[in-house]
């Protein structure tokens, strides 16, 4: 059964839209306002990816675009922003650094954000990029003695 989204003339809103079978002769209606002027539009999609291929995606010119250094606020959303999106697969903690830099317990770390960003993303990019080895990959002597890697 697909879902598609269309933009209603009705209500001006974008809605999704269940169609119990595909029927190129079906007429669905807005499930907001019944409205039967729908124009169907390209649904966005999600595209899986690896820890390793969204690392080396980030655009690090526009988070360092978004930090701007001498507004405590704006720099404490894009901790928050930066945080969300990163703090667990980089290991930063940017959200408590907003929390800090708003509190005014941090200066000089609104300098350091952003390198500190990219060292980080470099850091587990590395980690990523390092190849896995095993007992069988190792030699003999390793897995004889127990070693884990």
């Amino acid at each position: 059964m697909p879902i598609y989204q269309y933009d209603c003339a009705g209500c001006g809103k974008r809605v999704d839209v269940l169609l119990r079978r595909v029927d190129p002769d079906a007429r669905p209606q807005c499930p907001q306002c019944g409205d039967a002027r729908l124009t169907r539009v390209m649904s966005a999609f999600v595209r899986g990816r690896t820890a390793r291929q969204r690392i080396e995606e980030i655009d690090q010119t526009a988070v360092a675009a978004r930090l701007q250094h001498n507004n405590v606020p704006e720099f404490a959303r894009w901790a928050r922003r930066e945080g969300a999106q990163w703090d667990e697969e980089l290991g930063t903690n940017y959200g408590e650094l907003a929390e800090r830099a708003e509190a005014g317990d941090v200066k000089w770390e609104h300098i350091d954000a952003d390198h500190g960003f990219r060292a980080k993303a470099g850091e587990r990019l590395r980690e990523l990029s390092r190849p896995e080895r095993s007992p069988a990959s190792g030699d003999a002597r390793d897995a004889a003695r127990g070693h884990a890697y």
